[in-house]
């Protein structure tokens, strides 16, 4: 197994197990991503149908082709249910040792602590198994469930926040970062 493979790897929660992204999850998961509400602070296209969202899955599988990125994505299925939960990614650039994030809870899910559930779960394998110094999420400041997201799963905030837009119109954004715990050695791939 490479060690991209390796790292996005099945991981479990207390709650949830998340399972490396597959082009069959498009099928799965597209009722959730066709969700309007999940876009008022992204800038990501709405799918159309499953189709669409097999194509982006496909891209997402693919990376972006450099040697020194890894893109991992996984989607959160509910232990027992069987629901999905929300879709999580990571791009780990290993030139600057660092790991932007970004997570999506669908629907009924939203405001459960899934989010940071997870996204401590994914910190816990990137800083045990790669060389990722620090983890970073950007968000919308008018999302306050994904700041609170960000801050529950033990981020601090960049004290200042920066102009950005989204979909044409002004937005303001906020960095969060999260540095590898003093002690902690990544296990060799």
């Amino acid at each position: 197994m490479n060690a991209t493979a390796s790292l996005a790897a099945p991981i479990a929660t207390a709650r949830l197990d998340l399972e490396p992204l597959r082009l069959a999850h498009a099928e799965t998961c597209y009722a959730s991503f066709a969700d309007p509400s999940l876009y008022r602070f992204i800038d990501l296209p709405m799918p159309a149908d499953a189709a669409e969202l097999r194509e982006r899955f496909a891209g997402w599988r693919r990376g972006s082709g450099r040697p020194d990125e890894a893109w991992l994505n996984w989607i959160a299925f509910e232990r027992g249910t069987g629901r999905a939960a929300g879709w999580f990614q990571a791009t780990v650039r290993h030139a600057d040792g660092e790991a932007d994030i970004a997570y999506l809870v669908f629907g009924t899910f939203q405001r459960r602590g899934v989010a940071s559930e997870v996204v401590r779960a994914m910190a816990d394998r990137l800083f045990a198994a790669t060389d990722v110094l620090t983890l970073v999420a950007q968000t919308d400041e008018r999302n306050e469930a994904s700041r609170r997201a960000a801050l529950a799963a033990g981020f601090a905030a960049d004290p200042l926040p920066f102009a950005s837009t989204l979909r044409g119109e002004p937005s303001t954004d906020r960095i969060f970062r999260l540095r590898r715990p003093p002690g902690t050695v990544a296990s060799p791939g």
